[in-house]
Parts: structure tokens; C-alpha cells; sequence
């Protein structure tokens, strides 16, 4: 028997009294600890504690609430050992063997909860390792409950207590060895914790005997009919029967689906189908089915000159596989792995699920789709499949589905901040940005340190025309692909005191288009006094360096002598600029005079009536490019026009799509789209640029041009939610589509605008 001398047991219910002293005999039946405790009321009649167990009296527990203050903040004086491990009626060890006293090193250990961000998902407390020193800075009166116990250990004051306390949590790889909850286990862990869970860890007799002990509350709860559903995927009739009479019983929302659910099982069971490879054979040979009728032929068996036919993995061990290889991105890997799990056993639900998001990662939406909802109707009570599901419908464009499945989610797992936050972005796309903001607040509240969620939040924010969201714009530097690319220049970031005399080294960061608009506020900083130096990407540098207020313009690589610096865009929050633009007006950033004349005379021997660059295509890694990028098939009515001729302003991005366009034959291929210089002086000399929310079109709204912007249904944020113009380029237009993806919409009222153009010139 497994020795557990420095652990002392702790049990706390005075609701389900015969459920909890079960949980605590399956306990001390597989191990030996150093104390036994049980916090009741008292012991119905007929009850009795096993020998081991010492009774400690308590008031009686009338809410959830009741039971996380006690176990938060009562649980020091019980416990003299280096640890106690917690358990209640629906979580506790079953199975020593995994036990390992690396465990004895950390202060916290639960199930890993997956809807956290990675690196804070430690974890439920249903059964969880504690050690005396947590129990003790837990007395602190700054620990105030907030939500359940484990989530104000592990999510609301974690950060304080291993800053202040020293405390140690475990990591999610040790975790999952120690307890599962939520996600599937591979292997078998110490322990474990939910209702629903039963059907993994318990024999179908044990299930049986069970069911008459749930009260009328548990009947009707969602857990339990989650364990009905996963004793029919389990194809555990005899369970599934018990448990569905004893919810009919109960009444309630799930009565009736329980009365079909017990009539299927009953019916299989008299079938005889269904039964588990270690189960008793039907036959009544008293041996297992594997060993007898569910042996494989004698033609199959491995043998000694045959290795190669041996018994494949086991279905779990094939999707641990699988996943070990899909976080390692060998993606071939891990879908042969899953692929290999469903041909074993079709209804797995996580090789279904984890498939599913491979198909989502390459594209094939339908296909990921179908897969994540199977997974999806299989385990209803995991919510990283509704979160994963979410994903998939929103990068389908079914946004009202991707709203309904973070909500489902957040149902399940009300803690889940990257589900509020994926709620919020899938209202960012519906345009709803005060929903949005509501739901990044929740996630920001379950996780002050997320990162990703006040970024999003920012976006939101800014959309809707609140300065404050500048604030939240500075989350960006936490992000690793937001954050600056250039040299740590080893002086202080300037913090908004004042800088006149001082030399400000302003980095450019992010995409093309954000230096070619923000790059305005060096004049407001130069006006203040200050020397601004400006170290941008290559491309622009000498576009950059016809800024009013630059200085000087350095190499990306190059570290100058300065005071201070600034990522760029952060001067627009330091001049609390309004997201909807304002000033300094364009043109602020000049073309080369003798280019612009040279691409004027080229022109002019042009018989069409207007001269037009287009710009379909923004850079593919940009998070939002599908959305933003409009598919140049779609731009074939303007490329068909015999009034209009069309250079192209794209480089490399988008190309590929020419040959596949038969109107795109009227494009004019420059040489000047092939840097940033001749293309300044091109735009410059053409009538009208048309592009969509990318680099070009800032490049001509900065030069003072007139760009025609064709925005997606929820256009990045500096755009605004609506309207035709924009204060950040008054000579803009902008094109908005009236739904998700209607590209020819927008097509078509540039046709019309055309049909209306006046020239100016």
C-alpha cells in the first residue's frame, strides 16, 4: 500500500455524507496517510466512518460559497503534515501507482484547467495536493474569497501569493500526472474529480450501486446527466440504465432526455452489443471478451517473426501522441496519430476534436467544423471544445455561431478567460464593440495579466472613439510578434516628461502602414524641443525622412547616441490623439520632386481617362488579412472598364492571383511598385488610388493623394464602426461592406463613385 505519511486527507461535506465517506474509503483503501479527517455536521443514522477516520464537527455547509470559505480559510489547524490532500464526494485517488513525492515539492497541485492561459492553468481543487505552508498564508486577510476556492488560490491571488508567499504551483505536465477534471486523461492519474468522470474511473457495477445514493439535487444536475451521456459513448448500458432511472426519478430539464437515453442503453444491453474488450464475455466463459470471443484471429497475432503485427497503442496513448507532435507544430505527425485513435475507436471525441483543429489551423473550415461538433455533441461538458468550435465558426464568417459557442464555454467554465476573450472578438466582428469591451473586461478580471485580451480590448476601444484605449494599446509590447524588432537602444523609454533639449530615438514597429501614419506625431514632439531621431524599417527610411519634425533617420540595426525612447505609436496616446484621426493634416511625408515628374510624363502617354493604382492584398501574416484583403476576382468590374487604366501597386502579396483573373490582363505592371520611393511618386501622379485598409493606402493619404479605402464589415480600428471619410486622411473615401465578406457591394459603389468623379486637377 502506497505510504503517505507526510499527507494528511481532508474531507469536507455535510450534504452527501454516504458520497463523501465513499470518496474517503476509496482513499485509505490505497493508501496509508498520516491523518484522516472528515468536517461533517454529523453522521446520519446507519452511517459509520471507517476506523481511520477522525470526525470533526462543523456547522452545517448550506452553500458553495460556505464550503470555499471553510476549505479557503479553516483547513491550518487540521493539518500537522507537510500537506493535505483535499477530496470531496466526486474526486479522489484512484490510482496510487501514479503517485511520485515530486508532488511533495510544490504547494498546489489540481487538475489542469484548459480555458486558462498557458503556463496559469493549475488547477482544480476537487482533489488537490496543499501544502501547509499555502494553508498558512491563505489566513492572510488580504485572501477574500473570490469565486471558488481554488479559482481565488490559483487565478484571483495567485500572482500575490508566489510573489509575497514563496508558493510554489505546479506545472500542467506534473498536474495531469496528479488529477483530471475537464480534459481527457491519458493514462491514469492519482486522482481525479466530477460527477461525470465516474464512467472512466469506476467498474459498471460500482456505477450501479451509485446511483440510488445521488440525492435529488445531483440527479438533476448537468454533471450528472453529462455522466449518462459519457456512459452511452462508453457503450456502459447497465450504467447508463441505472443512472437514467435514477434522473427520471429526480424530474427536472433532463427527465425526458434521460427516459430515451435509459431505453437505448436497455436495448443495446439485451443486444449484447457494445461490450469493452476488458469486460466479462458475454459467453459466460468467466473469461475477459479481449481473451475469448473478442481475441484477435490467430492470423493477426503478433509472434516472435512477426513483430510487425503487434497490438497497436491503445486509443489514448495514440492521441497523446498525436498531441505531443501537434504542440511541437509536426502536424503530419499528430494527424496520423489521431487518424490511427478514430480507426480504432470512431467515436473518440478528442482524436475527433484535435483533428478538427488541425483542419482549422490549415484552412479547411467545413471539414474542422464538422469534426469539432461532433467532438462538440460528444463531450457537451468540455469547454475547450466549444471554445476551439468558436474559433472555427468565426474564421468561417458565423459569427453568431462563434458568439453562441464561447457563450456555451463560458456556461460550462465561468473562469475561462480566453473564452470571454474569444467572445469578445467574435463581437468585435459583429461591430458590437461595447459588448466586446464588456467581455474582455471579464476576461481582464479572471486574468489581470493577459495580454492578448487587453490588446483586443484596445482594438474595441479605439474603435468606438475612446481615448483610453491608448492605455490598453501599450499591451502590445508584451506581445512577442507585436512588440519592436529593432535593438534594445540600453537608454530609458521617455515617459511623457519634458523633452526639450533631449534627443528621442522613436521606433517604428508593426506593419508599413502604421509608421506611414503615425510617424506625424514627431512634429508635435520635435515642437516640444525635443531632437527626434527616428530608426524605421528600410524601405521607408528616406520617406520617413520627410517628416516634419525628424531629425534624423537611422538604420534598423543602428543604435544612436540619445536620452530616451518611444516605440512609435505610442506617441499617439502620449498626444491623446482621438482614434478617429486628427492632427497634423496631410501631406506630411513628400514624394522625390524629379520621380514624380518622371512618372507624370509616363502617364500622360496614357489614353484612359483616369489614371488609377489598386491595391487588393495587405501582408498574409497579418492577423486579420483574409477579411481585410479583397479577392481580385472580385475587382473585375473596375478592371473591365475602358475608362480607367489600372496599376497595380502590390508587391509580391497578391501577385499570385493575377494569372488566375482574366480581367486583371488590363493591369499595368510597373516598375515602380518595387520600393517605396518610386511608388510614393507614382501615387502622386495618379488620379485615384483604390486599395484596401493596407500600407498603400496610407501611402497615398499621407502624401496628400486621394485614396478610395475598401473596408471589410468590421474594419480595423481607425476607421470608426461607419462613415464615408476620415479625419486621419481627409481626402479619403472609404467603401464599407454592408455584411460580412460582400465584397461586391463595395465593388459596386466604387463603380458608381467612378461614374460620378470630377477631376480636381
Amino acid at each position: 500500500m502506497l505510504a503517505l505519511p507526510q499527507v494528511t486527507l481532508v474531507c469536507a461535506d455535510t450534504l452527501n455524507h454516504a458520497l463523501a465517506l465513499r470518496a474517503i474509503e476509496r482513499c485509505v483503501r490505497l493508501a496509508r496517510f498520516g491523518r484522516v479527517v472528515f468536517l461533517t455536521d454529523a453522521l446520519p443514522a446507519g452511517l459509520e466512518a471507517p476506523p481511520a477516520v477522525e470526525i470533526v464537527r462543523i456547522a452545517p455547509l448550506a452553500s458553495r460559497d460556505d464550503y470555499s470559505r471553510l476549505v479557503l480559510k479553516s483547513l491550518a489547524p487540521h493539518v500537522a503534515t507537510t500537506h493535505a490532500l483535499v477530496v470531496q464526494w466526486d474526486g479522489y485517488v484512484v490510482n496510487p501507482g501514479a503517485w511520485t513525492d515530486e508532488f511533495l515539492a510544490y504547494d498546489y497541485i489540481g487538475a489542469p484547467w484548459y480555458w486558462q492561459p498557458e503556463g496559469r492553468r493549475v488547477g482544480n481543487g476537487g482533489c488537490s495536493l496543499r501544502s501547509s505552508r499555502l494553508l498558512a498564508a491563505l489566513a492572510d486577510e488580504r485572501v477574500v474569497l473570490e469565486g471558488n476556492e481554488d479559482e481565488t488560490i490559483c487565478v484571483v491571488q495567485r500572482g500575490w501569493l508566489e510573489s509575497a508567499h514563496g508558493i510554489r504551483f505546479a506545472g500542467e505536465t506534473l498536474a495531469n500526472r496528479f488529477s483530471f477534471e475537464a480534459a481527457h486523461p491519458v493514462g491514469r492519474p492519482f486522482g481525479f474529480h466530477g460527477l461525470f468522470n465516474f464512467a472512466r474511473v469506476e467498474s459498471e457495477p460500482e456505477i450501479v450501486a451509485i446511483a440510488p445514493m445521488l440525492t435529488d439535487a445531483i440527479a438533476r444536475s448537468p454533471q450528472c446527466v453529462s455522466l449518462l451521456r459519457n456512459c452511452l459513448a462508453l457503450q456502459r448500458w447497465t450504467a447508463a440504465e441505472a443512472i437514467a432511472t435514477r434522473i427520471v426519478a429526480a424530474g427536472g430539464e433532463h427527465a425526458a432526455e434521460a427516459s430515451a437515453a435509459g431505453s437505448q442503453a436497455a436495448a443495446a444491453r439485451r443486444r449484447g452489443v457494445g461490450v469493452g474488450r476488458n469486460d466479462p464475455c458475454p459467453c459466460g466463459s468467466g473469461r475477459r471478451y479481449k481473451q475469448c470471443h473478442g481475441a484477435a484471429p490467430a492470423t493477426a497475432r503478433a509472434t516472435d517473426a512477426n513483430p510487425a503485427t503487434a497490438p497497436p497503442p491503445d486509443t489514448d496513448t495514440l492521441v497523446r501522441t498525436g498531441m505531443v507532435a501537434h504542440e511541437a507544430g509536426r502536424l503530419d505527425e499528430a494527424r496520423r496519430s489521431y487518424e490511427r485513435a478514430l480507426a480504432a475507436r470512431p467515436d473518440h471525441p478528442y482524436a475527433g476534436h484535435y483533428l478538427g483543429v488541425l483542419d482549422y489551423q490549415r484552412g479547411a473550415y467545413p471539414e474542422a467544423i464538422a469534426r469539432l461538433e461532433a467532438a462538440a455533441r460528444a463531450r457537451p461538458d468540455e469547454p475547450d471544445f466549444q471554445v476551439n468550435l468558436g474559433l472555427a465558426y468565426a474564421a468561417a464568417n458565423r459569427l453568431e455561431d462563434a458568439c453562441a459557442a464561447q457563450r456555451r464555454a463560458i456556461a460550462i467554465a465561468p473562469g475561462s478567460a480566453v473564452a470571454w476573450n474569444n467572445l469578445g472578438l467574435a463581437l468585435h466582428e459583429r461591430n458590437r464593440h461595447d459588448d466586446a469591451v464588456d467581455a474582455y473586461d471579464r476576461a481582464l478580471a479572471l486574468d489581470p495579466r493577459f495580454a492578448r485580451a487587453r490588446w483586443n480590448r484596445a482594438m474595441s476601444r479605439l474603435a468606438r472613439g475612446d481615448r483610453g484605449g491608448w492605455d490598453d494599446y501599450e499591451s502590445r509590447l508584451a506581445i512577442r510578434e507585436l512588440g519592436g524588432v529593432f535593438p534594445d537602444p540600453g537608454v530609458p523609454r521617455w515617459t511623457g516628461d519634458d523633452p526639450d533639449g533631449r534627443t528621442i530615438l522613436v521606433d517604428a514597429e508593426q506593419g508599413y502602414g502604421d509608421t506611414l501614419q503615425f510617424i506625424r506625431y514627431a512634429q508635435p514632439l520635435a515642437d516640444r524641443g525635443a531632437r527626434v531621431v527616428v530608426r524605421t524599417q528600410a524601405p521607408l527610411a528616406r520617406l520617413v525622412a520627410t517628416a516634419p519634425g525628424v531629425a534624423d533617420v537611422v538604420d534598423p540595426g543602428q543604435i544612436p547616441v540619445c536620452d530616451a525612447w518611444l516605440p512609435l505609436v505610442s506617441l499617439a496616446g502620449w498626444a491623446q490623439a482621438s482614434p478617429q484621426g486628427g492632427p497634423p493634416d496631410p501631406p506630411y511625408l513628400h514624394a522625390d520632386p524629379d520621380l514624380v515628374d518622371a512618372a507624370k510624363a509616363r502617364l500622360a502617354r496614357e489614353p484612359a481617362r483616369w489614371k488609377i493604382g489598386l491595391s487588393w492584398a495587405g501582408n498574409p501574416a497579418q492577423a486579420n488579412n483574409r477579411r481585410r484583403s479583397c479577392p481580385l476576382a472580385a475587382l473585375a468590374p473596375l478592371l473591365a472598364r475602358d475608362d480607367i487604366a489600372c496599376y497595380s501597386l502590390q508587391r509580391i502579396d497578391g501577385e499570385d492571383e493575377i494569372a488566375s483573373v482574366p480581367a486583371a490582363r488590363a493591369l499595368r505592371l510597373v516598375d515602380d511598385r518595387n520600393d517605396f520611393d518610386r511608388k510614393a511618386a507614382l501615387v502622386c501622379a495618379l488620379d485615384l488610388v483604390i486599395s484596401v485598409c493596407t500600407s498603400n493606402a496610407h501611402l497615398a493619404g499621407a502624401l496628400g493623394c486621394r485614396p478610395w479605402i475598401l473596408l471589410t464589415h468590421a474594419p480595423d480600428w481607425r476607421w470608426g464602426p461607419s462613415g464615408t471619410t476620415s479625419a486621419w486622411y481627409p481626402g479619403a473615401r472609404l467603401f464599407r461592406q454592408p455584411a460580412l465578406g460582400d465584397w461586391a457591394a463595395v465593388v459596386a459603389g466604387v463603380g458608381t463613385a467612378l461614374d460620378r468623379l470630377e477631376t480636381d486637377r
